[in-house]
């Protein structure tokens, strides 16, 4: 059994987040069965209910029991729960955007939640408080996800609820579970943990964060070498230069055990149900989820400067 927070405080960037502890249960991320559903989860907030062709049934243990942005052009998603909606899954939509083949009404907006415009130039170098001030900026996804998941929270107060999604949608779904110790398993998402460091979401060694990061070793953007001038991210207006990822990783070796290369078309979640999870259990077993190589360095290229550390301060007594 696990214990989540609850939120008793409306959420602000100017409000204090206050916690009831409340006992929960935690996905099973060595049953192939609930990995492949989450999986399944977050292929379908790419897509409306009615959408016959690109939808997963999931089964009779879980259902649609709503959605949420499917009439505005910002995030989207759905929310899934068992038959006594004991438990609640928040799968958030990730990016619609034409460098992974596809766009869509949300691409632009997308686009913005997933760079921010704090580099200077042609050159390596990025401002911290610009960054920070983009990373918390209310017109961002992250602050909406929050609202999504208050909302749910308030709605069904004695349910565990769990955050899952692809991509962009995973790194959101992640830092909302950062935010209040819920569940999180997302899918090939570009490596979170710098967001959360510059969110101040905790990440003191005593508290074990229940989230899981599943991808393969073929995914540049997972990976973290989707970068410089010469890559598909560069050319799409993207710098995925990110690579560390938040408590643990369960990754699968594609290169060198499949000999699949590596290639930002893999990067497509339904590339994940069909050609793993869905393959027999002798040819891709499920990975073993490890923390984070401690040694993991972000955007070791780049430099972050503070535009405050240069201004003079005078003190007038």
């Amino acid at each position: 059994m696990y214990r989540h927070q609850r939120p008793l405080l409306a959420l602000s960037s100017e409000v204090t987040v206050e916690y009831e502890w409340k006992k929960g249960q935690l996905p099973d991320v060595t049953h192939r069965p609930s990995v492949l559903a989450l999986a399944m989860m977050t292929n379908n907030a790419y897509n409306s209910a009615d959408n016959a062709t690109d939808w997963y049934d999931l089964g009779a243990r879980w259902n649609l029991s709503e959605s949420f942005g499917w009439e505005s052009d910002g995030i989207r998603g759905h929310v899934f729960s068992n038959e006594d909606e004991s438990i609640l899954i928040i799968s958030i939509k990730g990016t619609s955007a034409g460098v992974l083949g596809g766009g869509g009404p949300t691409s632009d907006k997308d686009k913005v939640n997933a760079i921010c415009d704090c580099y200077q130039g042609n050159e390596y170098r990025c401002e911290n408080k610009c960054l920070e001030s983009n990373i918390k900026n209310r017109t961002y996804y992250y602050d909406h996800a929050l609202e999504i998941y208050k909302d749910v929270s308030d709605r069904y107060p004695n349910a565990t609820i769990w955050m899952t999604g692809h991509s962009l949608g995973g790194s959101l779904a992640s830092l909302v579970g950062q935010t209040f110790l819920a569940p999180t398993v997302t899918y090939e998402i570009p490596a979170e943990r710098l967001a959360a460091h510059r969110l101040h979401l905790p990440h003191a060694p005593a508290i074990d964060t229940p989230v899981w990061h599943f991808g393969h070793t073929a995914d540049p953007i997972f990976m973290g070498v989707c970068t410089g001038p010469s890559s598909t991210c560069w050319y799409g207006g993207y710098a995925m230069e990110t690579r560390c990822h938040t408590n643990k990783i369960c990754v699968w070796d594609t290169v060198n055990e499949k000999k699949w290369r590596v290639d930002i078309r893999s990067h497509r979640i339904a590339d994940v149900i069909e050609y793993i999870l869905k393959q027999p259990e002798d040819d891709f077993p499920l990975p073993k989820c490890v923390q984070e190589d401690k040694e993991c360095e972000d955007c070791a290229l780049w430099h972050y400067f503070d535009i405050r550390d240069s201004a003079t301060s005078q003190i007038v007594l």
